[in-house]
């Protein structure tokens, strides 16, 4: 099991359960003369509160993090800490008691709020539920129609009026707001917390360091575009494989939310540096992408991305797998341009039919006759029996796969190789609806 993550991912756990609560916990346990028992009710209170805001740091996206340790893996953090911040609330709200109304209530509404956003976020925002079972994924797509991805980010913002509310609650409780010092740490973690994340939210994305223009937006196919994009001169080094969050804050009629996207090619100059994106048009943002014009101001978030990273990390006798479907290639073809010359790669795209044109420009640009390079293109999702005849022992054994898709066709692919006899350790993947 720890073979199998970074040493840096539990350190991250280790800080946000255990270091990120432990001052406010010594704190209020030296001053306040208590049971043990009632000590522990507060202790569960104030553990819950700094998870939150831990959740509200994790949700600006550091990119220094995710170089560490990977934004699925910081999702994953951010969904689980909230679960078991819930939890904890509730045995504190279960516990406790107070006759004054304003403690008891602003404690209340805050752990319903929370509740609510934890069941919520775990059905709307979150895949870990709609990826597993397909019944809960036909019942997203029907209430979409009403909870429209834009509605969702909003009412998960309710969390800042429960940690509004825990702030509340805390200062009007006699025997807490009298400790001094508890009180200044406390409300030095609050805004810190929400510092960072105002910061991220209206100052950074208006930083020039993060505009791009656009150059092109071309359709492809019916359900498939493409933006070619100018980097900014002072923008962050893209590296195979990686994504940006894209936002249109000017153009009428697109969505000020943020999206992310794999890049596809990157291209390098002295002068400039232009990237391209190659999104399927399958949702309102993606769909409203028609608006957006040559000249238009785009705001990129990023990049993020571990991928080079873990490729990086192999050997170069390390057999490379790369799996796509549909435009899940995209993040796949600068990697194979990159390691193709120095490594065995081969690079496998499942699609429909009416995608088969997508990536031509792309894939002419790799030299598919490379002896390190093998290349399939298949019609549909590859089965087990494809991938026993395609695929070698060495690959099966040693090689390193990289899987990008919808996020249930990566579930089932990764778990048809694993019966094939590749390890867990060796299966990275990114799921497009993160």
């Amino acid at each position: 099991m720890l073979k199998k993550h970074p040493l840096s991912l539990y350190l991250v756990w280790i800080a946000i359960l255990v270091l990120l609560p432990l001052p406010l916990i010594i704190i209020l346990n030296s001053a306040l003369v208590d049971s043990p028992s009632r000590l522990a009710i507060y202790d569960a209170g104030v553990i819950a509160y700094t998870w939150w805001l831990g959740i509200v740091f994790l949700s600006t996206r550091p990119r220094w993090l995710d170089r560490l340790i990977g934004l699925p893996a910081m999702y994953f953090i951010h969904g689980m800490v909230g679960v078991l911040a819930s939890v904890v609330a509730t045995i504190h709200v279960q516990l406790s008691f107070s006759m004054h109304a304003i403690i008891r209530n602003t404690g209340h509404i805050a752990w319903y709020l929370a509740i609510f956003g934890v069941l919520y976020a775990s059905f709307f925002l979150s895949g870990w539920l709609v990826d597993r079972f397909p019944i809960a994924q036909k019942l997203k797509n029907k209430l979409q129609f009403f909870f429209k991805h834009q509605l969702s980010i909003w009412i998960h913002r309710l969390n800042f009026v429960m940690i509004g509310l825990i702030w509340l609650h805390v200062q009007v409780i006699p025997r807490i707001s009298s400790i001094t010092a508890f009180v200044v740490v406390f409300d030095i973690y609050t805004v810190v917390s929400l510092g960072t994340y105002a910061w991220y939210k209206f100052v950074s994305p208006s930083s020039e360091k993060r505009s791009g223009q656009v150059l092109c937006n071309s359709q492809v196919s019916d359900h498939v575009r493409q933006l070619h994009i100018q980097l900014g001169p002072d923008s962050a080094k893209v590296l195979p494989g990686d994504f940006y969050f894209l936002s249109f804050p000017k153009v009428a009629g697109v969505s000020k939310e943020s999206h992310p996207f794999s890049v596809t090619d990157i291209q390098k100059s002295k002068s400039k540096r232009e990237i391209t994106f190659t999104i399927q048009t399958s949702g309102d943002f993606t769909k409203s992408l028609s608006r957006v014009s040559e000249g238009d101001r785009v705001n990129l978030e990023g990049p993020f991305g571990r991928f080079d990273k873990i490729i990086s990390g192999d050997s170069d006798k390390t057999p490379l797998v790369l799996i796509g479907m549909g435009t899940g290639l995209a993040p796949l073809v600068d990697i194979t341009r990159a390691y193709s010359k120095i490594r065995a790669t081969h690079l496998m795209w499942s699609l429909h039919e009416e995608e088969t044109d997508i990536f031509d420009e792309q894939l002419a640009s790799l030299n598919i006759q490379a002896s390190k390079l093998k290349f399939e293109k298949h019609l549909h999702r590859f089965k087990l029996d494809d991938y026993q005849n395609l695929l070698t022992q060495t690959e099966i054994k040693r090689g390193r796969f990289i899987i990008v898709g919808p996020a249930r066709g990566v579930l089932e692919t990764e778990k048809i190789l694993h019966s094939l006899g590749v390890s867990r350790s060796h299966l990275t993947d990114e799921r497009l609806t993160m």
